[in-house]
């Protein structure tokens, strides 16, 4: 069809314009008003032969209803949550690796403290034998001999327990004279450290029950060696006085308040 009607064009054309082929020498310009009336005279050529040129009109298209747009609109959220779900998925499986590789080195760290807690308790008795044996050796050479052991005074104010702890630390116990021959070598040796009247702990209490006199290591007193004085015999405190001192200018025997603080004395098995 488009060919035919620019023929005609063109043939209307060259009517209008007075085409001639055997003397374009002479052919006159063509002017506006010529191109005017040749586009008039194709436009009522095609009129009159019915034809129309081909004009290519859009589809038509259909309005999406409102359930399409929702229905649309809650896919593409569901696959926003699938998605966040998926990376929820990887970062918990993630922590869960790391939480597990957390474990296992708590899990190394408490076994490794284990050893560490083994080695210092071993360490430890280790240092309390140490102490024992030096206090057993310090005990000889600085303090007396009396037969089977061996009795050193320290000049250092404790109470009854406190003093009773650290002989035993330093691997003895606090003296205990069982018979006269013990009572009268100690009482020299007092007197020989501790110039004027020092009252110092023995071990010897009678704390279980009123009246009973025991040694540190719970076998029962045979042999006393109280004060006796027309103005203070002893012991006289009752259950107040529950521990044993003995006098540094005489050896006699003193009950008095097991909290007091005074000097003491150690024993130590040869």
């Amino acid at each position: 069809m488009i060919p035919t009607v620019i023929l005609v064009a063109v043939v209307g054309f060259c009517a209008l314009s007075s085409c001639d082929s055997a003397d374009s020498t002479t052919r006159s310009p063509v002017t506006t008003a010529d191109l005017t009336q040749a586009r008039e005279f194709n436009e009522e050529t095609v009129r009159g032969r019915g034809d129309t040129p081909d004009i290519i009109e859009p589809e038509p298209t259909t309005a999406v209803s409102d359930m399409e747009s929702t229905y649309n609109y809650i896919l593409s959220r569901l696959a926003t949550m699938d998605q966040a779900i998926h990376r929820l998925n990887v970062g918990h499986y993630t922590l869960d690796i790391k939480v597990t590789q957390l474990l296992e080195r708590v899990s190394r760290l408490d076994n490794r403290l284990g050893d560490n807690e083994d080695a210092i308790q071993q360490v430890s008795s280790y240092c309390k034998d140490n102490r024992k044996e030096i206090g057993r050796l310090e005990g000889c050479q600085k303090g007396r001999k009396m037969g089977y052991k061996c009795v050193l005074a320290y000049r250092v104010y404790e109470t009854y327990a406190d003093a009773s702890q650290k002989c035993q630390e330093r691997g003895g116990r606090m003296a205990m004279p069982r018979d006269r021959k013990e009572q009268e070598a100690l009482a020299e040796y007092v007197k020989s450290v501790f110039h004027g009247n020092w009252p110092v702990w023995l071990g010897i209490n009678d704390q279980r029950s009123e009246g009973l006199y025991l040694f540190e290591d719970t076998t029962r007193v045979t042999y006393f060696q109280w004060r006796k004085h027309f103005l203070s015999s002893q012991p006289d405190g009752g259950k107040r006085e529950n521990c044993v001192a003995m006098s540094s200018d005489d050896g006699d025997w003193w009950d008095t308040y097991c909290d007091r603080r005074m000097y003491y004395l150690c024993e130590f098995d040869v």
